[in-house]
């Protein structure tokens, strides 16, 4: 708490210091009276009417220096969305890479692409990303507090289209306001913006407005700014995108009427009033045709899954709180999903969030069905914060509820939970400096099982120093015995953190792109402050290659006290006590622009609970041409322990993606998990017929194996979603 004052005070105490460059800027022309084709021809008159931005500076490999082959681009905007129109030079000879043609894969980064990023409301913190590469495959993704969090996840609406020439290759977008989250303008207005180009011949990275490379690919702070933008007229936007699916599932009864299940349901998004908007669902979409990665867990702390469901993703940078995947007080994958990840039903909710000034606001509310013991809940989540320096800067609050009840009035183990707080950061010294500090108390109306009462308190604080040369980061973590946020996540409760690194970073010329090296330092104890839980402290050195190749390696002295046995895997305890040895960690990659693609890891540590971990792990992946990637991973643990004969558990995960259309997906997925003694194989057509608008059919096999018994589900899926837009 007391660090958490501490940030507080420094945030009303400190100036804002004025940014050492003034952002380059760009000024939006209206579309007129022609309707755009997106068509990635810029034949249109209004383009020509268009003000052309240029002079994009290197990011990688040498930081700064003017791009050797120019692009250009302009920005149109007419009543509902945002047009922009871009021209890449090629080199002499030069054709651009286009391998992937598939939709929302990170893959497209490595070949020639284009990134439009966008700070719809100039907050100086929230990223709408738009990708776009020479095949004409699409990303768009949301990144958080430049860089905090990436979620590409999200499903944006919006067009695209590619033209290649000898010389040039051409992109056209076009962004709807609503997908922006734009409201109607009254004038003009500026919203912040960025262009990145990723040029494979070069394994290079351009930028119109510069990034510095110690502030990473997603910082809003150091956007341009389109100017002149007058988005308005055309009614208050409305989104509904209903969804229908049917399934036949292997039936546990053996009762072939079991076997079949349907489900529809819609999500709807409508601006209420100025930069305000409302999302309403209605049996939510679950996400059936996606699959979570196979990952092993051989600790006794809980794994930290990404939300799915696209209701719960959208508008989610104002619930965004705490320490990423380590101590969040909303986390959505709570709602409608039990502690093994089976769906529980959502009747239905509702969401309102926008900007008012400075306030940004939202507030969610969730009503579950009861499923088994679990009973029906209501849940509840609501988020304000007030902007300083523009944003840059912000002081906030927040609040969580969970209120189970039976429909019937049955009784209950346990009562109504809450989960409240605040939270600020502060950006100054020309962003470089930036401190954050959060605190937040439970208070839970019954015993858990665990034995925690629920009322319980945690807290954060970091400083973050980001400089060429000297980067470290200093951060602290407090969370209480008691501490249950129902509706969040807390990796281990009753435990108080300290972390230190401080790496020191060289960008010299040649034949090396960046080296660094530095110290860092992890310590535990116990809520009370007694007892010592952990400590960690060693060196990680890394070297990137000009050409893009990475090389790691880390070296840590470890002490870990487990205070009870705990099973591992299936017939295997790790005993209490206090554990001790060396941790060492190597890694190489080859570049991501190139094919085939390699990833190589080994770790191996004498400290796992008084045993001997080895974790070798790798990932080839290649690109038959256009239409056909292969993506393999191994992630392999070979554990010897004192009492136990040597054991190996392991998590392979392997992509076949036939891609003949951009708009048409072909997966064959496979996930074995050791730990679990579980696989599933899964086909999956997905065939964007529509914009907003999919149909999927997925075929999945499970398979359960123990020593004495495997067990065989089969599932076949039918999914159709459809998305259309009004005006009101």
């Amino acid at each position: 708490m007391r660090a958490f004052v501490v940030v507080l005070a420094i945030l009303f105490a400190l100036p804002a210091l004025a940014r050492a460059d003034e952002p380059p800027r760009v000024r939006a022309a209206a579309r007129g009276e022609t309707p755009i084709d997106v068509d990635g021809a810029l034949d249109e008159d209004a383009w020509s009417r268009a003000e052309i931005a240029s002079g994009f500076t290197e990011r990688t490999p040498h930081p700064g220096a003017p791009a050797p082959v120019g692009t250009r681009f302009r920005v149109l905007y007419d009543a509902s969305a945002l047009y922009v129109g871009i021209e890449l030079d090629l080199a002499e000879g030069e054709s651009p890479r286009a391998l992937s043609m598939t939709r929302d894969s990170e893959d497209i980064w490595n070949d020639d692409a284009i990134s439009v990023k966008i700070d719809a409301r100039r907050d100086h913190r929230t990223t709408l990303g738009f990708v776009v590469s020479a095949s004409g495959a699409q990303l768009d993704y949301l990144v958080l507090d430049n860089g905090r969090a990436f979620r590409r996840e999200v499903d944006m609406v919006w067009q695209s289209a590619v033209r290649v020439h000898e010389d040039r290759w051409i992109v056209e977008l076009r962004i709807p306001a609503i997908s922006l989250g734009l409201a109607d303008a009254e004038g003009p207005r500026a919203i912040g913006i960025n262009l990145s180009r990723d040029h494979n011949a070069r394994a290079a990275t351009y930028d119109w407005a510069p990034m510095s490379p110690e502030f990473g690919s997603f910082s809003a702070l150091h956007y341009g700014v389109v100017e002149g933008v007058e988005i308005g007229g055309a009614g208050a936007p409305l989104a509904v995108t209903l969804y229908s699916l049917g399934a036949y599932e292997s039936p546990e009864s053996g009762d072939p009427a079991d076997a079949f299940r349907g489900a529809i349901g819609a999500d709807a998004l409508m601006r209420i009033d100025g930069d305000v908007w409302a999302e309403a669902t209605v049996l939510t979409d679950f996400a059936q045709v996606d699959l979570d990665d196979a990952l092993v867990n051989l600790d006794r702390f809980p794994l930290f899954f990404p939300e799915r469901r696209p209701f719960f993703l959208n508008g989610l940078d104002v619930f965004d709180a705490g320490v990423p995947e380590t101590l969040v007080p909303f986390y959505s994958r709570r709602i409608g999903l039990d502690p093994a990840g089976d769906p529980i039903p959502v009747l239905g909710g509702l969401k309102l969030y926008g900007r008012a000034g400075p306030v940004s606001f939202g507030v969610i509310d969730v009503l579950t069905d009861d499923e088994g013991d679990v009973p029906a809940a209501n849940h509840t989540a609501a988020r304000g914060r007030f902007a300083l320096d523009e944003g840059a800067s912000y002081v906030g609050a927040f609040v969580v509820s969970r209120q189970p009840f039976r429909w019937d009035g049955g009784p209950l183990d346990r009562g109504p939970s809450v989960t409240y707080g605040g939270d600020a950061l502060v950006r100054a010294a020309d962003d470089r400096l930036e401190l954050y500090g959060f605190a937040s108390g439970t208070a839970l109306d019954g015993q858990l099982e665990t034995g925690r009462e629920g009322e319980g308190f945690a807290s954060a604080a970091s400083a973050r120093w980001r400089g060429e040369v000297w980067q470290p980061v200093l951060s602290g973590l407090y969370v209480d015995h008691d501490y249950t946020p129902e509706l969040g996540f807390a990796r281990r409760p009753g435990a108080a953190r300290l972390t230190f690194e401080s790496p020191v970073i060289a960008r010299p010329s040649g034949f090396f792109r960046r080296m660094q090296i530095g110290p860092r330092l992890e310590l535990q104890a116990s809520d009370d402050f007694g007892r010592a839980l952990y400590g960690s402290g060693g060196v990680v050195a890394e070297v990137e290659g000009d050409a893009g190749w990475i090389a790691s390696f880390v070296a840590d002295y470890r002490e870990d006290v487990v205070d009870e046995d705990f099973e591992i895997v299936p017939g295997v305890t790790a005993r209490a006590g206090t554990w001790r040895g060396v941790y060492l960690e190597a890694y190489v990659a080859s570049p991501s622009a190139r094919n085939p693609y390699v990833e190589l890891y080994y770790s191996v540590s004498n400290a796992y609970f008084g045993g001997v971990l080895h974790n070798p792990y790798a990932r080839f992946a290649a690109s038959l041409g256009p239409f056909v990637r292969i993506d393999l991973q191994a992630d392999v643990y070979y554990v010897m322990l004192r009492e136990h004969d040597p054991f190996w558990t392991y998590a392979l995960n392997a992509l076949l993606r036939v891609t003949p259309t951009t708009a048409l997906q072909i997966d064959l997925i496979g996930r074995v998990d050791g730990e679990n003694e579980r696989a599933t194989g899964l086909l999956r057509v997905r065939w964007r017929y529509a914009p907003g608008s999919d149909l999927f059919v997925v075929w999945r096999e499970n398979v359960d194996w123990d020593a004495t018994n495997v067990v065989v589900e089969h599932e076949v899926t039918l999914k159709m979603t459809y998305r259309f837009d009004l005006s009101l």
